[in-house]
């Protein structure tokens, strides 16, 4: 017996080591491309994170810059409350015994005093009655040079009515005076006066 040689004198099948090394370079550029995807991501990732952390820079300053304002309202607060403190005191009652006794001291002999009135913030409003409109004159000489006045205005002369005119009385005058008081010279009247006790 003989036996067969099998002689193939074709050329060998290249499909199927082509096909093989298409499969192998699909592969690669697959990975290639997955690989360049990631890249890629990854950079976009990378800004998207410094954009965030430059935000949040941005945002921590203005919260700074904020706060600082904020304590200086604060600051400005404290200074209005002070102010409004100081605008109290100046404006709180003052020891009118001093200021009385200047004011009755001022009058004349047949002075009488009917209306005495602290209107706040050192100033005050007199009425005094007088026998002649020109002891009304005297008098706001008088008092405007005292120590314990800086201002002092007339603000009008009434004669009073009398019921029994014909019984030859004289009519009365009732004026009215606006006083501005010398604040550290009232305060130093009242230390004085306290001290001397």
């Amino acid at each position: 017996m003989m036996q067969l040689v099998d002689i193939n004198l074709l050329p060998h099948d290249e499909r199927k080591q082509g096909s093989w090394l298409k499969a192998v370079i699909a592969i690669a550029a697959l990975g290639l491309i997955l690989i360049l995807t990631f890249v890629i991501l990854g950079i976009y990732q990378g800004r998207a994170v410094d954009t965030l952390a430059s935000q949040l820079s941005q945002e921590q300053k203005l919260r700074a810059q904020k706060e600082e304002k904020i304590a200086e309202l604060e600051s400005l607060d404290t200074w209005a409350n002070l102010d409004a403190a100081v605008k109290w005191a100046e404006g709180y009652p003052m020891p009118m015994l001093p200021v009385l006794g200047e004011v009755v001291d001022a009058l004349p002999e047949r002075g009488f005093l009917e209306e005495f009135t602290y209107t706040g913030a050192g100033a005050l409003e007199l009425g005094i009655q007088f026998d002649s409109s020109r002891e009304a004159a005297y008098y706001l000489e008088r008092i405007s040079s005292t120590k314990l006045v800086s201002d002092v205005k007339l603000l009008g002369v009434e004669t009073e009515a009398l019921e029994d005119a014909d019984a030859g009385v004289l009519p009365r005058y009732l004026a009215r005076y606006a006083l501005t008081l010398d604040r550290e010279a009232v305060k130093g009247t009242a230390d004085e006066e306290e001290a001397g006790e």
